[in-house]
């Protein structure tokens, strides 16, 4: 089998490994299954040194969307029951709707934007989508109506449709020998927000009433949602400076200097190359294909599963929940997200070292069917153990133990199956056709990724509030019945992530 050359790059359409003693600059991300135990850099490659200020200041700018995104789960129902959007057990629906415009948003800029920063640049786009964040963010938080509350959302995930430039960053700026270190630290930015943005949204939600001492001004007592909403906006205006600061423009057509500062990626682009690719010639690509297939089921399963958990929560323990309150959910929220922070740190890096990227990602999403199954039985537990409160809306007495465990198991369940988000962008990198096409394909996937977050929330919280709405459902006491149709399409999805090991173990 020939050996490829240092600047060679796979074609579109072809995907195609040399044999495991083929190892230099061009080696590629993932090794087929008798590449597996080939996860070190070889001898005659000295690890690049992580650029370290960079790094950390791309976390700062990735960290603010699930801030952004996740910050209103909480409180969001409640939010909506106040404004008396509709009946209390239709309120799912609508807080589905409001979920779902940030990731529709997304589904129309995604892809421009990658497009937009392999011409203009990566840092434009960036720090445009960060300030738009904060903007529509705070604009959430003073709306008054259920339009308002849709359109700052609309237009939030419009702007923070950056995601994929971001990830294009992270490629430029590290390579073979020093990926495995760097993924793993850059993954921590979305579990870290998954903290972060619950708790800012559960502790500060109808601030005025709660912490009267610091927020008894008239502007929170008439917007009890806008504190929250003001934090997680300022987070990302600190994104923006730290961005703006330390983060270097990475696109070699723009950059000053191309051979200063820190090593950027590996991906050489020849003279012919130089060209991107089209969506045509990308879907050509059957990695390619197979990670945008696969990547909308990711996003619509984990994007599904926080929403109907959120939903689970809220709804009262005899309407098919467990009653839970704003601040709760906020820390249980919080809670998975310390967990998964631990493991990806902890486990990230040995995984990346030592397993097949392509089939961890394919065992990671069929725990998802295994996720949405067990959720209905904390309803049950729940019924069996009656709560202390007369009118049944929260969870109490010898059932708290049982509850609290489960809702920790499931959640950690969902973010171990959440772990191929981090295994797409290795994969993307490898079997991009070109550096100047490395924001497209990052765009294309992220795409599917956010058709699947935006279709997800409504699909999910559509079918949990219609099943549970149904008289023979309450009649007979079938609350489960939405996870059944939820457990199919998790399956369904799993097996959509077997081509992405497509053509790199053969060939």
């Amino acid at each position: 089998m020939a050996h490829s050359t240092s600047h060679s790059t796979p074609k579109a359409g072809v995907n195609h490994i040399d044999g495991p003693d083929a190892v230099n600059e061009s080696t590629r991300l993932l090794p087929g299954d008798e590449e597996s135990s080939s996860r070190t850099p070889s001898p005659r490659q000295a690890q690049t040194p992580l650029p370290k200020a960079q790094l950390g200041a791309l976390i700062a700018v990735r960290i603010v969307d699930p801030i952004a995104y996740q910050q209103i789960f909480p409180y969001i129902n409640q939010l909506l029951a106040d404004m008396r959007i509709a009946e209390p057990e239709r309120v799912g629906f609508y807080s589905g709707l409001v979920e779902s415009a940030y990731s529709l948003a997304q589904v129309f800029s995604v892809y421009q934007w990658g497009k937009i920063s392999d011409v203009v640049g990566r840092r434009p786009v960036v720090f445009t989508g960060l300030i738009g964040i904060a903007a529509t963010t705070t604009a959430f938080g003073l709306s008054t109506t259920f339009a308002g509350i849709v359109a700052s959302r609309f237009f939030g995930g419009l702007v923070a449709g950056n995601v994929a430039v971001i990830h294009s960053i992270l490629a430029e700026i590290t390579d073979d020998t020093n990926q495995d270190l760097a993924v793993p630290i850059y993954s921590l930015s979305w579990p870290v927000g998954c903290v972060i943005g619950p708790l800012i949204g559960g502790t500060l939600a109808n601030a005025a009433t709660r912490y009267p001492q610091y927020f008894a001004w008239q502007v929170f007592e008439k917007h009890p949602y806008l504190p929250p909403c003001i934090v997680s906006a300022a987070c990302a205006l600190i994104g923006a400076g730290l961005g703006y600061a330390l983060i270097k423009e990475t696109l070699p057509s723009k950059r000053k200097d191309v051979h200063s500062g820190t090593q950027a990626s590996q991906m050489e682009t020849d003279p012919d190359e130089a060209e991107p690719a089209s969506v045509m010639e990308l879907l050509s690509i059957p990695a390619i294909r197979a990670l945008t297939i696969s990547g909308f089921a990711l996003s619509f399963l984990s994007l599904a599963f926080d929403v109907v958990f959120t939903l689970f929560c809220y709804t009262p323990v005899g309407a098919g929940g467990l009653g839970l309150d704003p601040s709760t959910i906020g820390n249980v929220f919080a809670s998975a997200g310390t967990l998964a922070v631990f493991l990806r740190f902890f486990a990230m890096p040995y995984i990346l070292r030592r397993f097949d990227y392509a089939k961890t990602y394919n065992v990671c999403m069929y725990i998802w069917p295994v996720a949405f199954g067990l959720l209905p039985f904390l309803n049950v537990f729940a019924c069996a153990y009656p709560p202390s409160s007369s009118d049944a809306v929260s969870v109490s007495g010898s059932s708290v133990v049982i509850i609290w465990t489960g809702l920790l198991t499931l959640l950690a369940l969902s973010k171990i199956g959440a772990i191929p988000h981090s295994l797409s962008m290795l994969l993307i990198k490898r079997h991009a056709p070109s550096q100047s096409s490395l924001g497209r394909s990052n765009g294309l996937v992220q795409f599917a990724m956010c058709v699947g977050r935006a279709l997800g929330p409504i699909a999910v919280s559509t079918l949990f509030t219609g099943v549970n709405g149904m008289e023979w459902v309450r009649r007979w006491g079938v609350g489960w019945v939405w996870a059944v149709g939820m457990v199919v399409g998790a399956v369904a999805g799993a097996r959509a992530t077997r081509g992405i090991g497509s053509g790199t173990s053969e060939g």
